[in-house]
């Protein structure tokens, strides 16, 4: 039994790219980074929420309370 009849597997014309894999320390870096940032607003809130400034009293007895 021949296999004339049986066609040629295509091979793509480019090979298919490599997958990147991140920088060892790429995940550690990100995490703290937003560990950072939730510091940093973490203490921005209590501080405002302490201590308001003027204009964000102001701003809040201005706008409508969606509960009223």
């Amino acid at each position: 039994m021949t296999r004339d009849n049986v066609p040629a597997p295509v091979q793509s014309p480019t090979p298919a790219p490599v997958p990147q894999q991140p920088a060892v320390g790429a995940g550690l870096t990100a995490a703290i980074a937003q560990g950072a940032a939730r510091s940093i607003t973490a203490r921005l809130v209590d501080k405002v929420l302490t201590n308001p400034p003027d204009w964000l009293r102001a701003l809040w007895h201005v706008l409508p309370r969606p509960w009223e």
